[in-house]
């Protein structure tokens, strides 16, 4: 669940002229509205009639889910009672891949719960990525990080299309392979970012590998946004990282795609060493130099109580 421990981190005066410079002029593109106002009904159906009944409603028979662990999201709300409290969340990004199969939203959500009768709220920042294999969206993927309560609402803003667009084959076995050799590719990439950073080259592969676009969601931290504010606030952490790629995913049309993987994080804390497990999304575009690039990082502690 989007629900954790939080403390805040102040966004630049840079991420603000970001966000500025970036917000929309002109009317939403109906591809991305489409998946915006699904977005925003799963949320009113959390609010209206639960969090389990909502998730059932959009989950794709292969979706998932954290808890903490990834696990399939059909079975996992399918054994479970109803879960308390209420959640709601509003998109405030979207981007769809140019076959309009593959698209994501994020933005804050917000967790209210009773303790003793009185109303804790908690807050945070989540990441659906859906896709479409034949009329409507479905959840394929679900991740969130805890944060403060957030100083400002940010306007909405949605990806703009690449101009180094793919299309899907005409044929579906040549479809198929295209789509396949992409997901090597991708794979390959995220493993080559993974053994990077695990072999303490930080700043270089931040610099290779995070678009300028990127959104950084770390826990405990509002939204980090743009690659140069992204780098400054990852070389401050002073971390050893160990990370593993799992599964991987691209759209047909060979521009959008995702990993996920999990990995530890280490660092040192009066002297000692101090080693957090968590899991991590990544959401990747091609750009038009023709090389996969990240535009969404989430990563997610995993208690330790559950590992």
């Amino acid at each position: 669940m989007r629900v954790a421990q939080f403390k805040k981190y102040l966004i630049s005066t840079s991420v603000l002229l970001f966000l500025a410079t970036n917000i929309f002029a002109q009317s939403i593109p109906d591809y991305i509205e489409e998946l915006v106002n699904r977005e925003k009904q799963f949320s009113k159906t959390s609010a209206e009639k639960g969090i389990k009944d909502a998730f059932l409603s959009v989950l794709y028979p292969d979706g998932v889910v954290f808890r903490p662990q990834p696990v399939n999201g059909v079975n996992y709300f399918k054994s479970i009672g109803g879960i308390p409290g209420v959640l709601t969340w509003e998109p405030v990004y979207a981007d769809v891949s140019n076959d309009q199969t593959l698209g994501y939203t994020t933005g804050p959500f917000e967790y209210k719960s009773d303790n003793n009768g009185e109303t804790v709220v908690n807050y945070g920042q989540y990441v659906s990525i859906w896709i479409k294999p034949k009329k409507k969206w479905e959840l394929m993927v679900d991740l969130g990080i805890s944060h403060d309560k957030p100083g400002f609402a940010p306007q909405f803003e949605y990806n703009n299309p690449m101009t180094f667009g793919m299309k899907r084959a005409t044929l579906d076995f040549i479809a198929e392979e295209q789509q396949k050799h992409s997901m090597e590719i991708l794979k390959a990439t995220d493993e080559l970012y993974c053994t990077a950073l695990n072999g303490g080259k930080v700043e270089n592969s931040y610099k290779e590998f995070l678009s300028n676009q990127v959104r950084l969601l770390r826990n405990n931290n509002w939204p980090i946004l743009g690659k140069s504010t992204s780098i400054e606030f990852l070389n401050k952490q002073q971390v050893e990282f160990s990370y593993k790629t799992d599964k991987v995913y691209s759209a047909p049309s060979r521009d959008l795609g995702y990993t996920t993987g999990t990995g530890s994080t280490t660092t040192t804390v009066k002297g000692k060493k101090v080693t957090q497990n968590v899991n991590y999304v990544r959401i990747w575009r091609k750009e038009n130099s023709g090389f996969w690039r990240v535009v969404l990082d989430i990563e997610a502690p995993i208690p330790t109580d559950a590992n």
